[in-house]
Parts: C-alpha cells; sequence; structure tokens
C-alpha cells in the first residue's frame, strides 16, 4: 500500500518483483489519494504490478482491506510501500503457511534500514498493560531471533494472511484508520484458534514510520486510542479493567520511563474513543462470543510492562 510514497516504490517493487516462489505471485499497489504521480510512475516503469487507485487516503487499514478484496490468491501478503524484501522471502513465508494449516499469519524478521542490522520487529508482544510492543526492538541482529517460532502477533508492514483465517475471523478494523489494527487482528485470530508465526528467513529493511513520523502528533493520537479500541474489544473484563486503569496512569503521569516529557490530559483520544464506543461494544459482543480459545490461552502471551520498560 501507497501514499505519496515515490522515493521508495522502485527498490520495494523491484525486490518484491524479483521473489521467486512455488505457484508464481501476483504484486498490486494499493495507492491511498496520492498527490507525487506514484500511481502513473508504476503504471509506466513496472507494468507487471497491478495498481489499484482508492482515490482518497483510506488509512492502513481500509487501504489494505481493499487489497486483499482485490488479490486473487488464498495467501495474501502485506508490505509497506518503504520496505525492501530481501532474496527468499516470500517462498520463505508461504513454506510456514503450507506447513502449518492453523497458522492465520506468518510475520516477518523486520530490521531497520537505517542504523542497519538492527531489528525493528520480530514479532509483536502483548505488554501486561495492553499495549504492543516490537519484539527486540532496537537490539543488533546477532541471530537471537533466528529460530522459527509463534508469537503473539504479527507486524502489518510485512506479513503473510491467510485468506480462510481472514473468511472467519475478519480484516482489519477500518475506524483503527492506522495503528494497532495487526495487534486487534492478531487477537481475533488467537480466540478462535488461529496461530501467529514469525518467521526469521523472511528478513525485510525497513523505513520505519516514513509515511506518518515517528512518535509525530498523529502517531500519538491513532495508537493512544487504538490500544484501548483493541483491548475493550478483544480482553476479558478482568483485563479490560486493569489495562484501562494502567494506561489511565501512564497517560495522566508528566513523564515517560525515561523521564521524557509526556501529554497530560488526551482529551482528543478520550472524545473519540467516547465516539466510537457503542461501535466497538457491539464489536465486543461479537468477537467474544464467537471466541474458541480460552482466554488463558491467549494472555499467556503477556510480557510484562516492567520488564519492557527497564530493557537497556
Amino acid at each position: 500500500m501507497n501514499r505519496d510514497g515515490l522515493r521508495f516504490l522502485d527498490a520495494c517493487l523491484s525486490a518484491s518483483l524479483d521473489q521467486e516462489v512455488d505457484g508464481g505471485h501476483e504484486v498490486l499497489l494499493v495507492d491511498n489519494g496520492s498527490s507525487d504521480g506514484s500511481a502513473e510512475h508504476v503504471r509506466q516503469r513496472h507494468q507487471r504490478v497491478r495498481v489499484i487507485e482508492a482515490g482518497r487516503n483510506l488509512g492502513f487499514a481500509a487501504g489494505n482491506n481493499l487489497g486483499i478484496r482485490e488479490a486473487r490468491g488464498e495467501l495474501v501478503v502485506l508490505l509497506n510501500n518503504d520496505t525492501r524484501v530481501r532474496p527468499g522471502w516470500l517462498q520463505a513465508l508461504v513454506e510456514v503457511a503450507g506447513a502449518d494449516p492453523r497458522a492465520g499469519a506468518v510475520t516477518s524478521k523486520l530490521l531497520f534500514a537505517e542504523p542497519a542490522g538492527v531489528i525493528q520487529n520480530a514479532g509483536s508482544l502483548l505488554l501486561s498493560d495492553g499495549s504492543g510492543g516490537d519484539r527486540g526492538s532496537g537490539e543488533p541482529d546477532a541471530g537471537q531471533f533466528d529460530k522459527r517460532e509463534e508469537v503473539f502477533a504479527f507486524c502489518g508492514a510485512a506479513a503473510l494472511l491467510r485468506r480462510e483465517a481472514l473468511a472467519d475471523v475478519g480484516v482489519f478494523d477500518e475506524d483503527y484508520f492506522m495503528y494497532y489494527e495487526d495487534t486487534d487482528l492478531s487477537w481475533r485470530l488467537r480466540l478462535r484458534g488461529w496461530r501467529v508465526v514469525y518467521e526469521p528467513r523472511a528478513v525485510v529493511d525497513h523505513w520505519h514510520a516514513a509515511s506518518s513520523g515517528r512518535d509525530s502528533r498523529f502517531m500519538r493520537f491513532h495508537a493512544d486510542r487504538n490500544r484501548l479500541f483493541t483491548v475493550l474489544k478483544n480482553a476479558p473484563p478482568s483485563f479490560v479493567g486493569r489495562s484501562f486503569l494502567s494506561l489511565g496512569r501512564r497517560a495522566a503521569a508528566p513523564t515517560g520511563p525515561a523521564g521524557t516529557p509526556r501529554e497530560g490530559s488526551k482529551p482528543r483520544v478520550l472524545a473519540s474513543f467516547a465516539a466510537h464506543l457503542p461501535a466497538m461494544l457491539a464489536r465486543r459482543l461479537r468477537i467474544r462470543a464467537r471466541r474458541t480459545a480460552p482466554d488463558a490461552e491467549v494472555l499467556r502471551w503477556i510480557y510484562s510492562r516492567e520488564r519492557w520498560d527497564a530493557r537497556s
């Protein structure tokens, strides 16, 4: 999916088109109302790519849902425009899906493009306060995450999704616009007994947050609001209560764990959350009514927030 990412597209699409996978693959570009000539550039330079123009900025969730609907395969792979995949990436993802029919999602090893050789995400964590975390983020890639294993959640920047699993639990929640929609979908998959698998051979270099900017106001608003959506929709009542209390205390604190200034009140977040509350409660009722996996099986993946904050 792309919005005004012309500067990244040649590297991203060339590497994607060069992938070799059993049975072949198609490459789609969903363009979210770009104004930098992205769609026309791709039509001229990458004629094997099927361009789908949304006509406006649908956000990450709805833009990817559009691509999922348009894709023809039983396995759908999401890839941000600000990435460059390494040789063998796609075949590695497909092999995992082929070997494990209950793998609803297979997630890649994401490395920061700058600085090189540093992990961004080796699968995603569920922290004890309901936040998400990028496993291994900021660590030099020294082979510590070179084992294929199950993780709590996939990172939507580069992941394979099984269409059968999406038909079971639904696609991304479009009210999120962007951020936490991958954690929400992973939680829904787990409540229906699907697995999320991390594949270290599927390596991707990522110019992280190139579209929204790291720690921008836009990013903070959507992340703060959407983590509340995710907990409310999916978690058991006791976890919802603990999470909201913990997140509320953190939002009210003047500084973060590292002493960095923190916004005090979150009136915009709270107003938007309140406006969406009836819809989110209705979704919660549906999700919780359909769960087949016990909450204990899902919540065994919890990673301590204190341990997360204490990382060196």
